[in-house]
């Protein structure tokens, strides 16, 4: 049923969106003495790009729960 293999590639996307904002996080974090690996400006747009991708699949939810 093409509506469950939506269901779990959304699953499966939301899994790996939450490892990424895990991942972000701790850039974030990382000490102020070790090289940046993303700037404030970039951790801000990774965490903008990550909520967009999760209205995202809220959207695609909404469509197959209906």
């Amino acid at each position: 049923m093409a509506s469950t293999r939506m269901m779990l590639a959304i699953g499966a996307l939301e899994r790996a969106i939450g490892r990424l904002e895990q991942q972000v996080d701790a850039l974030g974090d990382a000490p102020s003495t070790a090289a940046p690996v993303l700037s404030p400006q970039g951790t801000d747009q990774a965490r903008a790009a990550l909520q967009s991708l999760d209205d995202l699949i809220a959207e695609l939810k909404g469509r197959t729960d209906g």
